[in-house]
């Protein structure tokens, strides 16, 4: 079920016949009455928390940035403290939650090159093509402006993680256009992203 990939340290779950199944299957989590239910009633208060610790986190990376996206937002906590922050923020993900995020595919974005001075996402054991994922980020980044990633290493997620990130190097060379300017193991408050990488575009 497993395959390696990606000089041995992510393993991906090679489970889905085409891309239009891996859908599907993520769906099934995005439109479940009960977690959505949950996300806008008793973990919102929880993220917009979480969140806040993040950004503040990461104050430094904020400085002048106008125009945010954040890939695989859900409900929107991360939009909400952006925008609350004074940026021009949305999210996407497979399934609209108005206000805060609209319906998109992280693999193939609907954006110009270069729109976004600030692009975070903790979403990265939910892409089935990690490269892809990174080249889209890096294609809608201003030159100068920064990716924050926040990754859960060495530990197997739910029914719909699509690989298992054992270390943070061939993350890293999956950038081709952009510095890494931050690498350092984190303990969020709201879930368990335990690596933040930050980069600077190019």
């Amino acid at each position: 079920f497993f395959s390696w990939i990606i000089d041995g340290k992510i393993k991906v779950y090679n489970r889905h016949k085409k891309y239009e199944d891996y859908v599907n299957k993520q769906l099934e989590k995005t439109l479940d009455p009960s977690r959505i239910k949950k996300w806008k009633g008793k973990e919102w208060q929880i993220k917009v928390d979480g969140f806040r610790h993040l950004f503040k986190r990461n104050e430094e990376f904020l400085q002048n940035k106008k125009n945010s996206i954040c890939l695989g937002a859900r409900t929107g906590q991360e939009v909400f403290v952006l925008r609350e922050l004074g940026l021009d923020s949305i999210g996407i993900d497979l399934v609209e939650f108005p206000p805060y995020t609209i319906k998109g595919d992280i693999h193939y974005l609907e954006f110009d090159d270069e729109k976004f001075d600030l692009i975070f996402t903790n979403i990265l054991d939910h892409s089935l093509y990690l490269e892809k994922f990174i080249s889209e980020m890096e294609r809608v980044c201003m030159k100068n402006g920064i990716i924050i990633l926040n990754s859960q290493e060495n530990m197997l997620g739910d029914d719909y993680s699509e690989n298992v990130i054992n270390d943070p190097k061939p993350i890293i060379n999956l950038f081709k256009n952009s510095t890494l300017i931050k690498n350092r193991k984190i303990k969020n408050t709201f879930d368990s992203m335990n690596r933040e990488l930050v980069f600077r575009k190019n």
